[in-house]
């Protein structure tokens, strides 16, 4: 018999606490998405990835605002999202954890997405 997969129809949630320069705690919520947030997260990446003529990514055409696509869909200050003109103003390395945490909360940080190459 196969094993059953049980799973929990709730959305991840991690609670941020970002101290400013002046020694401010500001608390924020990192959210994950819902599968059509995702979809579309992952359609306006993959606009922005160079391709070879035979298919090969070769890397991002462009990278403004690509951790602030992500996170101004996923960040909640106070109930709100987080705009992403207050995202970008963010130190950069500040961007990266959230970015990366972003990515593990909905599953972007896989390496099995969109089609392999076979080569």
């Amino acid at each position: 018999m196969a094993e059953v997969l049980r799973l929990k129809a709730e959305l991840e949630e991690q609670e941020v606490i970002l101290e400013t320069a002046d020694g401010e705690e500001r608390k924020y919520v990192l959210k994950e998405l819902i599968g059509k947030q995702r979809n579309k997260y992952m359609n306006l990446m993959s606009g922005r990835m160079r391709v070879s003529p035979q298919g090969k990514v070769l890397g991002f055409k462009n990278f403004d605002g690509m951790q602030a696509d992500l996170l101004m869909k996923c960040l909640y200050r106070e109930g709100d999202l987080v705009s992403q003109e207050e995202i970008e103003e963010l130190p950069a390395s500040t961007q990266q954890a959230l970015f990366e945490k972003a990515q593990s909360l909905s599953g972007l940080d896989n390496d099995d997405q969109g089609e392999k190459d076979p080569n």
